[in-house]
């Protein structure tokens, strides 16, 4: 990506920030129960897995509506989830196996049984808490298969809060590029480490006027785009 300027790559994201920010303020889709469990539901099918394969498992979940009761059979949910996660799902046209059925499955059942127990609603349990830090910190904490990222990623595709960054690979690139960033890894799982590059992102976020949660948004949108066209020079 050499020959991409960062100022190039910081111009292009400050100009599709303010797109995004119409979008979200645009977004009438209720916090409803059902949302909630569908954002969470694809945030940790999602981890190790291509993001259209997680929400076609998702969906698949959504449709059966095998997460929504509170009063559920909890050990009759396990196999139901394994069931249907290990049934071939269509992405994009295409018959696509999900990669974890039993280990998701597994994570799925878990996080039901902890909020019921903690709040009986994940509506309630989001609105419980005082601040996004704070929502993410317990959800790292006690729903299995969920890092900072994938907690982020909830909390701001959910429309909770938009002060979270979601530090993925493409926007740690980014960051390397920025000079913010010295790290190896493509990923950030411990919450302390993930919290201290993504002060570091925060700052950047104020000097162009974007919330965090969008400004990562826009950075993934302009480094795929920018990944994309390298491949295409290399070939």
């Amino acid at each position: 990506m050499n020959q991409y300027k960062i100022e190039n790559l910081s111009n292009a994201v400050a100009a599709i920030c303010p797109d995004i920010l119409d979008r979200v303020r645009s977004d009438t889709n209720p916090r409803s129960e059902r949302r909630l469990w569908w954002e969470l539901s694809s945030c940790i099918l999602s981890s190790q897995v291509p993001y259209p394969l997680a929400v076609a498992a998702a969906n698949a979940i959504d449709e059966k509506k095998l997460l929504l009761n509170a009063q559920s059979d909890i050990e009759n949910l396990m196999p139901q989830l394994v069931e249907l996660l290990s049934t071939p799902l269509i992405v994009e046209g295409r018959s696509r196996k999900y990669r974890f059925p039993v280990a998701r499955a597994q994570h799925l059942t878990a996080t039901r049984a902890t909020i019921t127990s903690e709040t009986g609603s994940l509506r309630e349990l989001v609105n419980n808490f005082n601040c996004a830090t704070e929502a993410r910190t317990w959800f790292v904490e006690h729903v299995p298969g969920i890092g900072p990222k994938q907690a982020s990623m909830f909390l701001r595709n959910a429309g909770v809060s938009y002060d979270l960054a979601i530090l993925d690979r493409h926007v740690l690139n980014y960051m390397s590029r920025l000079g913010i960033y010295s790290g190896t890894k493509h990923f950030i799982s411990g919450l302390k480490q993930y919290q201290l590059h993504e002060d570091a992102l925060c700052e950047h976020a104020q000097e162009l006027d974007c919330p965090v949660g969008l400004l990562d948004w826009a950075i993934w949108i302009v480094m795929r785009v920018a990944n994309r066209n390298m491949e295409t020079v290399a070939v």
